[in-house]
């Protein structure tokens, strides 16, 4: 019988907390190779690499965040087509809505294990574009990169926990992308919100 490529080893991770890590190589080929293996079980589905593992040399979790647009109606049968690959429904404190659902799973590449999350994102969900956006700015902007990075090494000093750790790096992601602009960063604004 041939072994699944998708696995649920959390305890065999490589990389396992909240703390960050120099970025891993490895990512970029587990993505594309995870990618492919959804393809082929799923034709025509596409698996977008986003996080940080996607933008080259950016310090992160290591976590190989993927992201499968899909028609609302097609959702129920992407997640089931995920989890019968191997991945697993989010065990988080804070489960994903099944009709927006983040599964989870591992894959080995080159001696380490990279944990993986699948975000299943309905076309016509108003953040649809949000993690290709961002990580299209991270690549092209050093700028932003760098702000980013920044900001990841003072969240990840504040806390050990992962849903605090995600829960300030999504309001850093809010204020990066609006204006995506380098000028606004190098000088940002500190009397006002928005």
């Amino acid at each position: 019988m041939k072994r699944q490529p998708i696995g649920q080893g959390r305890d065999e991770r490589t990389y396992n907390s909240v703390g960050l890590h120099r970025a891993d190589r490895r990512a970029a080929a587990v993505a594309t190779r995870v990618a492919a293996v959804i393809a082929e079980a799923w034709p025509g589905t596409i698996a977008e690499h986003v996080g940080s593992t996607a933008v080259p040399g950016l310090i992160g979790k290591n976590v190989v965040d993927l992201q499968i647009t899909a028609d609302p109606a097609d959702v129920p049968a992407t997640t089931e087509a995920l989890l019968r690959l191997g991945f697993a429904r989010h065990r988080g404190r804070e489960p994903w809505l099944p009709e927006r659902p983040m599964l989870e799973g591992t894959f080995r590449r080159a001696g380490a294990v990279f944990l993986l999350h699948c975000h299943v994102v309905p076309a016509t969900d108003p953040d649809v574009g949000q993690m290709i956006e961002f990580r299209d700015l991270l690549r092209r902007d050093p700028v932003a990169r760098r702000f980013y990075a920044a900001d990841k090494r003072r969240i990840a000093a504040q806390t050990r926990d992962s849903l605090e750790y995600t829960h300030a790096k999504t309001q850093l992601i809010r204020r990066l992308r609006w204006p995506l602009s380098s000028a606004v960063l190098v000088r940002p604004s500190h009397g006002s919100r928005g």
